[in-house]
Parts: structure tokens; C-alpha cells; sequence
């Protein structure tokens, strides 16, 4: 904002006096033009009067001025207290007028009641998944402390005990690495635009299916890919929500995954339990820890960067009814005016 620049109050105060003052000047203008010798004979009455209009108007648009802006002065002043209140965003609230604003004032004091509404949304969301986060990286951590700690401690370990432990240590690792890639994820959504390119969703579900598939023979589960399909997305992000999704499956699976594609879309499908609430619940990181049948924050997170990388290439997340039984998570662009592209 310019400093130098004259304020509204300025302007108005301006307006109504001249609005004032400019009759008398005509008036003035009219006596001296049509009476001989009028100006001369009643010049200093004139100039007299004159000033003493000019001060009156100027006095008079000031406090009309001042009136007319007192509820915005008002707005101006709780929009800098709550910049110097030492209050958490939870807390804070624009404070209520002393006199009821006339209704332009009050639709702006509404926009920005809810602009401070959105920012603690927000707020509480970041706080939500770096929470479960923690809490999340917490078990993987102490897991691997403890095996380390009894290797380091152990004398008598032959190489069978020391392959299990090194076996575990290796699983918490990687577990712990996928915690930091949700977060790495989580960050750059609220920092980023989507880089778009060219991915084909049958190939992306390939590569998931080589990247789980260790993990899903020890289980003893299959992993199929059905479909084709591409899209322009942003790779890293979509192969992402698309990781976290299979994750989610290999969890609760019996024995069968079915990642299908589509023009725009896909699917992940398994033969588990299905989902214990609705998928809007349950991508919501920090309720989905007092869900029954949900693994604490870890399924809420993957599920909530999933929702959050659909919602930020205009597309929609939600679940669907397959044939397997079990949950189906489905992504699929909704936004026409993407016209020349599906975003999932």
C-alpha cells in the first residue's frame, strides 16, 4: 500500500465540501455578472461569506466523511488486532462491531470471518496429518531400535536369528521411508502446482504391482491389472495417491488386488473386509484414528493424500462397488473445463 497516497476519508471529505461550496459559488458568480458594480460594492461580504461557506462544507464533509467511515475504520482496527494477537488461529475470531455496519461493511466483515474460517481449516489439517505422521513414524522407529539394540547385544545369535532381525529391520525402514514420502507428498501439495505430463495409467499400475509384489506373495496375495487408459497429471503425485491406495489394499486383502485403468481413471480393488465408514470420514487423517478397523493414522493418511492429489487436479475420489467384495477406491476427472485433458 502507498503511504503517500490520499485516503478515502480524504476523497469524501473533498466531495461533500466542494458538493457544498460549488451553489454558493455559482450564486456569487450570477449576482456579480448581473449587477453593475456588484462585486465592488459588496466584495468583502462576498469573500467573507465565501470562507466562511468553505469552512463550514469542509467541516461538514469531514464528519459526514468520518461517519460514513467509521465502520470500516472499525474493521481496520480488529483486522490489526488480530495481526498483533498472540492468540492460536483456533482462536481467533474478528471481534463483534460496537454499532450494527451498514451492509456493504457487513458482507465484508462475513468474507473475512470466513476467510479466517478457511485458514483454520486449513490449519487444523496440516496439524491433523503431521500428528498422525508422528504418531505413525513412531512405531516403525522403535521397532528398528529395538532390533538393532538386540544385535548390537546379543552374543549368541546365529545366522538365522540375524537374517529375521536384519528382515525386520529392513520392513520398519521401509516403512518408516514411506511415512516420509506421505509427508514429502503433503508438503508440496500445499506449495505446488501440478507439474502435468503424459502418464499411462496401465503402465503406472504395472509398476505398482512389481513394486508391491514382494510384499503381497508373503501375504498371499495376487495382484492383477486390467484396463487402459492415460492421462495428464502430475506423475509424482498421482503415482503417489496410486501407492498409498495399494497400500491400503495389501492391508486388509485376503487373498486378491485388482488395479484396473481406465481413460482418466482407475481403480483399486481388494477382497478384504471393505471400508468400516465412508470415504470421506475416512480420509480425514486425524478422524480416522477413532474409526474401528482402521489402523491408527496410517490408512486416514493415505486415503487423505489420495483425496487431496484428486481435489487438486479438479477431479473427484470416491469409492465404488466392484467384484471382489471388498473396498474399491475409485479416481476420475469431473472438471469439463479441462477440456483438453482428464486430470485424475
Amino acid at each position: 500500500m502507498q503511504q503517500n497516497s490520499p485516503s478515502l476519508k480524504f476523497w469524501l471529505t473533498l466531495t461533500i465540501a466542494t458538493l457544498a461550496f460549488l451553489p454558493n459559488l455559482i450564486v456569487i458568480y450570477v449576482i456579480a455578472h448581473g449587477t453593475p458594480g456588484g462585486l465592488k460594492q459588496q466584495g468583502l461580504y462576498i469573500a467573507l461569506w465565501l470562507v466562511s461557506v468553505g469552512l463550514f462544507a469542509s467541516g461538514l464533509g469531514y464528519l459526514l466523511a468520518s461517519r460514513l467511515l467509521a465502520p470500516i475504520d472499525e474493521l481496520t482496527r480488529s483486522l490489526r488486532y488480530l495481526k498483533v494477537s498472540s492468540r492460536t488461529i483456533a482462536d481467533l475470531n474478528l471481534p463483534p462491531p460496537k454499532h450494527p455496519p451498514p451492509r456493504e461493511v457487513a458482507l465484508m466483515r462475513e468474507q473475512f470471518q470466513r476467510l479466517i474460517l478457511h485458514l483454520r481449516t486449513l490449519a487444523e489439517s496440516r496439524e491433523a496429518v503431521f500428528a498422525t505422521l508422528a504418531h505413525d513414524l513412531k512405531t516403525p522407529l522403535i521397532a528398528a531400535v529395538r532390533a538393532t539394540s538386540y544385535m548390537v547385544d546379543a552374543r549368541d545369535l546365529d545366522d538365522a536369528q540375524k537374517s529375521a532381525l536384519l528382515r525386520q529391520l529392513l520392513q520398519e525402514l521401509e516403512r518408516t521411508y514411506r511415512l516420509v514420502e506421505n509427508l514429502l507428498t503433503a508438503s508440496k501439495l500445499e506449495t505446488t502446482k501440478p507439474q502435468l505430463e503424459l502418464v499411462n495409467i496401465y503402465a503406472m499400475l504395472d509398476d505398482m504391482r512389481l513394486r508391491f509384489l514382494k510384499d503381497a506373495e508373503k501375504r498371499g496375495i495376487s495382484i492383477e491389472v486390467s484396463g487402459a487408459g492415460e492421462t495428464r497429471a502430475d506423475r509424482m503425485m498421482i503415482e503417489r495417491a496410486a501407492a498409498n491406495l495399494v497400500e491400503n489394499a495389501l492391508r486388509h486383502a485376503r487373498s486378491k488386488i485388482i488395479l484396473r485403468a481406465g481413460p482418466g481413471f482407475f481403480e483399486i480393488e481388494d477382497d478384504g473386509p471393505g471400508l468400516p465408514a465412508p470415504l470421506d470420514s475416512l480420509s480425514q487423517p486425524f478422524h480416522s484414528q477413532k474409526l474401528r478397523g482402521v489402523h491408527s493414522g496410517s490408512s486416514g493418511l493415505g486415503l487423505y493424500i489420495a483425496r487431496q492429489v484428486a481435489d487438486l487436479h479438479k477431479g473427484v475420489f470416491r469409492s465404488c462397488k466392484g467384484s471382489l467384495g471388498g473396498a474399491c477406491i475409485h479416481l476420475e476427472a469431473n472438471d469439463r473445463r479441462l477440456s483438453t485433458y482428464t486430470l485424475l
